[in-house]
């Protein structure tokens, strides 16, 4: 069965685009699908946006050792792909969102900050073009009267059309839909929105309070409790990585419980996943006393070698400082001001103190001659001559490899039959480890009732029987063994090489470190239809379909049943679109037809329906221009086909108190 190994995907910092001339002083769209996991940005003229980044910032803290003056190596605020290393600054994350509603209006200016000036927007103090921004469906008027006064009133722009995204990918994939049961899968919310008639109605809305993000978490803490061991190497971007390339919704999840549940189903469905480790050197433990001290005298060269760089560079600063004092103790006869400025510039007192700084150096600097002299002759003198193994008297040369070479092999097979044994008592239907489980068990039976066992001698016989393979690893003397046998052979069998162990197979190193996804890439996004697996107590995804159909009469229920359309990331989970229609199936009246249609890119195409909309000819009509924004207030909206409903906020009714 094949290993997945990690990607661990860096992610590459944004660029500043051109300001193109093209686009520079004219009425050109922006386009900006301001979701809860990622935001897109780009022009309406492009068929693709210009950037795409997570929709998060984060403030290192401060470097307590550096000062206040110093210039930060990192910036202080980093936004979207400028956090390269997300996993270091997860703590530290922060994001505009309360769930699918902006609610932290600083955070959501610098994110703009971020757009306009990797966009390449240059001009001073506001932006000239118009922007089509989408929102989450009900948006509350008063975040939309934040939005709409920092638009208008710290950037300056010409208008806003704001729409919401999901409503936005239906007229991209059916423009002109009249009929349509829309759900939308977001980060932190689901929506089930029919359209009637063209038009999404609120009142007959839904929304579930899961999304992707607790889809992710829960898998990452199934993962952590599953491997405790490997805790640390299981990182939400590792379990976003397995969520998205691993995890499929099952279309009957309590018979695939069962299929997992049998062995050969496992075996031949479970997926391994390869963490990252450091792979140790698999011969470190044949070394003999002398290899080892043979290693121990190669680290000491090494750090003798080091030693000496910092010696020499350490005599090069003290005879140029020599130098220097010695040039200050000429000026003692020609010029004395001077002297006294040199003495104040190394903060010495007088000519005392001075000449004993040059006899302290002077004896530093002889001494680290010394040194290096010695070490040279040292390093000139020739190496030792290796040992080279000899027959013993009698054995020819030929008779003597051929005696090591089949001692070497009986060894080797002795060491495989032992492992083989551990394999097998660690396997359950192994003949091995059921002889085993016999012999314990018929000792249960023969001792049952009694507390006596060990106080005769035939125990002791029945303890070794058990404890066989207590003694089945390999022992030192048969490692030195070992080496001296590959020795031999290296000295004097020129085909002799040894096989270098397979990656992951020396001592089970590799597959301590893997992880095997078996019933969690179901379990994980299984929430969505029965979200009381993480305790929660709202109606699953079938659930709340089904609720949502019966608040229509009978021929509206065919028409949205025959028009059931998925959008958001996601939408894109394998076996969701068979699973819902497994569930219409079933809630449906008998032999009634229903139809699932997947967006194209459920994740694009929020922002390619927007992008659309602003280039029909009644988009000037559909946007708030900034006299409107001043004459109506920040929560006005112009209703469109993609649009929320526009409620006005109920005036505050004025008292008048008598006097």
């Amino acid at each position: 069965m094949s290993v997945f190994t990690l990607k661990d995907a860096k992610i590459v910092p944004d660029i500043v685009h051109e300001y193109s001339p093209k686009i520079k002083g004219t009425s050109v769209p922006l386009v900006i699908d301001n979701g809860s996991y990622q935001c897109r940005a780009g022009w309406a003229c492009n068929t693709q946006p210009s950037l795409v980044f997570r929709n998060l910032i984060a403030k290192p803290r401060k470097d307590r050792n550096k000062k206040d003056g110093e210039v930060p190596v990192t910036p202080v605020v980093q936004i979207g792909n400028d956090i390269v290393n997300i996993e270091a600054l997860r703590f530290q994350l922060r994001t505009q969102f309360d769930r699918n509603v902006i609610t932290h209006f600083h955070i959501q200016e610098q994110i703009f900050d971020y757009i306009f000036t990797h966009l390449g927007i240059d001009t001073e103090g506001r932006v000239e073009h118009p922007i089509v921004l989408t929102e989450c469906f009900v948006n509350p008027n008063s975040c939309r009267q934040l939005m709409s006064e920092l638009l208008f009133e710290c950037y300056d722009v010409p208008s806003v059309c704001y729409g919401v995204d999901s409503l936005f990918s239906v007229r991209e994939n059916q423009p002109g839909v009249d009929y349509a049961l829309v759900v939308s899968f977001g980060h932190h919310t689901t929506h089930v929105m029919p359209i009637v008639k063209g038009f999404a109605l609120p009142d007959k809305t839904r929304r579930i309070n899961l999304g992707g993000f607790n889809i992710l978490a829960f898998l990452h803490r199934v993962l952590q409790l599953k491997y405790p061991v490997h805790v640390n190497a299981i990182t939400l971007s590792r379990a976003e990585e397995l969520l998205h390339d691993h995890c499929s919704i099952a279309c009957d999840y309590m018979e695939m419980l069962k299929n997992w549940a049998t062995l050969d189903y496992y075996e031949s469905n479970v997926r391994k996943i390869q963490l990252p480790f450091t792979q140790s050197n698999p011969t470190t433990y044949l070394l003999t006393a002398e290899q080892r001290m043979e290693k121990k005298r190669e680290l000491a060269r090494r750090l003798s070698e080091l030693n000496a760089r910092r010696r020499e560079e350490q005599q090069a600063e003290d005879q140029e400082l020599l130098a220097r004092l010695l040039e200050i103790k000429e000026l003692y006869r020609e010029d004395r001001e001077g002297f006294d400025y040199a003495l104040l510039e190394f903060q010495m007192k007088g000519m005392q103190e001075l000449q004993k700084m040059i006899r302290t150096l002077t004896a530093r600097v002889e001494r680290c001659k010394q040194r290096m002299a010695a070490q040279q002759e040292a390093a000139v003198a020739p190496p030792p001559e290796e040992k080279v193994p000899h027959p013993p008297a009698g054995l020819t040369v030929e008779d003597w490899v051929k005696q090591v070479k089949q001692q070497r092999e009986t060894l080797l097979e002795k060491r495989q039959v032992r492992r083989q044994r551990r394999h097998d008592l660690a396997k359950r239907h192994t003949v091995a480890a059921q002889e085993r489980m016999r012999i314990i068990s018929l000792l249960a039976r023969k001792e049952k009732g009694t507390d006596d066992f060990g106080m005769r001698d035939e125990d002791w016989d029945i303890y070794k029987t058990i404890s066989r393979e207590g003694g089945d690893s390999d022992s030192e003397i048969e490692n030195e063994k070992l080496v001296e046998y590959e020795d031999i052979l290296r000295h004097h069998d020129p085909t002799f090489t040894i096989e270098e162990p397979q990656a992951g197979n020396h001592s089970g190193t590799a597959e301590y470190h893997q992880l095997h996804l078996g019933v969690e890439i179901h379990r994980a996004p299984e929430i969505l239809f029965q979200p009381s697996m993480i305790g929660s107590m709202e109606a699953g995804l079938a659930e709340t379909i089904d609720f949502v159909l019966k608040l229509f009469p009978a021929e509206e229920q065919l028409l949205l049943a025959n028009n059931v359309f998925l959008t958001g990331s996601c939408a894109k989970f394998p076996g969701l679109k068979e699973r819902l229609s497994r569930e219409l199936l079933e809630m449906r009246p008998f032999q009634t037809p229903h139809k699932i249609t997947l967006a194209q890119n459920p994740a694009l195409d929020a922002w390619l329906g927007a992008r659309n909309f602003s280039q029909q000819d009644d988009f000037a009509r559909n946007s708030v221009t900034k006299r409107e924004y001043e004459e109506f207030g920040g929560e006005y909206l112009k209703e469109h086909v993609a649009s929320n409903r526009y409620f006005p906020t109920p005036a505050v009714p004025v008292i008048e108190l008598n006097e």
